[in-house]
């Protein structure tokens, strides 16, 4: 199953920081798997690129194919890690990391969320609880050719007002330690998806087999033509499995 096909039947998303060393974020990474995360993306603004890259290395081996895995990180770095994912503010450019690479927008204000709405080169969008409303309305969930959107919650009770608002994929809190969880990263995701079970299985079968259904018919796309920047050399699909960076930094 290719990127975007898996992006578009994703219930969740969650933000990682790196941790304090690489076995707790494998352990991490592995746990939202567990759990059945769609979507993980590694952030750490103060991170050197040298962590970043090791972090995104394991976090790779962790989820061995079972989440896509993003990035949150400059352009240049993303294609060094040739990231499955660039997630970036809805004011910066979006960027692939390799020709089948995903992009993700975060949207704060209702002008961005119009903007990246539009955008054939944004993948999807992570929106403040504040614009589900006017994002149901302008990419409803349950319409096959809508873009993606998630909405961005705080906790397990706000997660069950945006989806009574309408939102079908959440956007799990950042987990700078596993220690604020107060529950293992597997239990973590099965509640939020918990959230989510009745409204997909009443309201979005639909959009499951119609995404399925192209998934399979259609053949891997090429990049958008615009001002979407790409590397140009030694570019490849995911394997899940590409060595990155040095091997021992932290």
């Amino acid at each position: 199953m290719g990127l975007k096909t898996r992006l578009a039947l994703a219930r969740t998303l969650v933000w990682v920081g790196l941790q304090p060393c690489p076995e707790v974020l494998r352990e991490l990474v592995g746990g939202l798997c567990a759990g059945r995360a769609d979507v993980i993306v590694l952030v750490q603004p103060d991170a050197g690129a040298d962590d970043l890259l090791l972090g995104y290395r394991i976090g790779l081996q962790a989820s061995d194919g079972r989440a896509i895995l993003g990035l949150a990180t400059a352009a240049w770095l993303a294609r060094r890690a040739r990231a499955d994912l660039v997630a970036a503010d809805a004011g910066v450019a979006p960027v692939r990391a390799h020709e089948y690479s995903l992009t993700l927008a975060v949207a704060n204000q209702l002008a961005e969320l119009e903007l990246v709405l539009d955008d054939v080169n944004v993948d999807a969008v992570v929106v403040t609880p504040d614009l589900v409303d006017r994002a149901v309305a302008l990419a409803p969930p349950t319409e096959v050719d809508s873009k993606p959107w998630f909405a961005q919650t705080d906790s397990l009770g706000q997660a069950r007002a945006l989806v009574e608002a309408g939102a079908r994929r959440l956007a799990l809190p950042t987990i700078v330690s596993q220690s604020q969880l107060g529950m293992s990263p597997r239990q973590l995701v099965d509640a939020y998806r918990g959230t989510l079970a009745d409204t997909w299985r009443a309201e979005m079968e639909q959009v499951t087999f119609t995404t399925l259904h192209r998934g399979h018919q259609t053949l891997p796309r090429t990049l958008a033509a615009g001002t979407l920047e790409v590397e140009d050399a030694d570019l490849s699909p995911s394997t899940g499995h590409r060595e990155r960076g040095p091997d021992d930094h932290w």
